[in-house]
């Protein structure tokens, strides 16, 4: 995720910093009913609440449609000026929760790879037999540390590639502390 310089918001990985990125489907913000109980209660709100839903369909200029995303925002903060627009510059909305007292939004992620509904496969311009990756971001308020906002992207899988690096809890401490020039051999230290 980085913060955008030119104008106002927020650019998640998906693209390069170089790619030029359009919506392939005019974006729509309207109320809608959030009736998936996982997103809903990710959102910490119950199913068949009326939500703020941001729908569009985004990917670079000369190529099909890369994502499908649909955020949901919190009843609590889908007034704040800004955040049912289409500002231009992507992220912008995110950027007008945190100025509403929102700062710093953290955000995790859930990925999972599924099979696409027909709808989702034409969107994409995919047949419905290619699995998509859906990932799942929830925003956190840092203001009041409750969900502000749910947004699902989904992707073609051959679209795709996803990189974690992998950090070492903080309890994980140096085997061989008195010999860090000589570690014992793998089968003396338990491993083979």
């Amino acid at each position: 995720m980085k913060r955008n310089h030119v104008a106002p918001g927020y650019s998640f990985p998906s693209a390069s910093s170089k790619e030029v990125w359009k919506h392939h489907i005019p974006p729509v913000a309207s109320v809608e009913t959030l009736d998936d109980p996982r997103i809903a209660r990710l959102l910490g709100v119950p199913p068949g609440t009326a939500v703020l839903r941001r729908f569009r369909v985004t990917g670079p200029e000369s190529e099909p449609p890369f994502q499908i995303n649909v955020s949901w925002i919190h009843p609590r903060v889908a007034d704040i000026s800004g955040v049912s627009a289409q500002a231009p510059g992507p992220g912008d909305w995110l950027y007008r929760l945190e100025q509403a007292g929102h700062w710093p939004i953290s955000w995790m992620e859930i990925h999972r790879a599924r099979m696409p509904s027909k709808d989702e496969a034409a969107l994409l311009e995919i047949p419905t037999n290619l699995p998509v990756l859906e990932i799942v971001r929830v925003g956190t308020s840092g203001g009041d540390g409750k969900p502000v906002e749910v947004t699902e992207y989904v992707v073609a899988s051959d679209r795709v590639e996803t990189i974690h690096v992998l950090h070492r809890d903080e309890s994980a401490r140096d085997p061989w502390p008195d010999d860090a020039e000589n570690p014992p051999a793998p089968d003396q230290a338990g491993e083979s």
